[in-house]
């Protein structure tokens, strides 16, 4: 499994004084929050270039950055939802920061740069093996084909 975010790129975003982030407590919300870049960047990136970052020294920058903020608020939700009933705003103000930043990707407002080579990350997925089917191709049966 992959792991954009290192604890350091987590705690960035918390106190401290306030929550100490280590591997038992942060290893469930990377995981969610590695999860739900996938999911955002599917089409933007190419298969292999996500699978490629494997670990947060391979990451680049800006994905690290999302991944802290989405594991920061993840982590603070989980500890301090407890003592209230709404989502607590720092939570809520982290999350939207990092959906923000995974939109401006998408729309190519923000470049992503590659940590290896220094360069911008390709992100012109179209054209090559999508997740996803999007309606360029013929499809190789459909629903009401019977089989014999």
């Amino acid at each position: 499994m992959a792991n954009y975010a290192s604890n350091q790129d987590v705690q960035s975003w918390l106190g401290q004084d306030k929550i100490d982030v280590t591997d038992q407590n942060a290893s469930k919300v990377k995981i969610d929050a590695d999860r739900l870049i996938r999911g955002y960047l599917t089409g933007v990136f190419t298969p292999v270039t996500i699978a490629g970052w494997t670990t947060p020294d391979n990451t680049p920058e800006m994905i690290r950055g999302i991944a802290g903020r989405l594991s920061a608020a993840f982590l603070y939700r989980s500890i301090y939802s407890e003592e209230q009933e709404a989502i607590p705003e720092y939570a809520q103000e982290l999350y939207n920061e990092a959906i923000a930043l995974l939109e401006a990707i998408k729309t190519g407002n923000i470049v992503v740069i590659d940590p290896i080579t220094g360069g911008p990350v390709d992100s012109s997925a179209g054209g090559q093996l999508e997740f996803f089917p999007d309606g360029t191709t013929v499809p190789v049966f459909t629903m009401d084909q019977v089989f014999s």
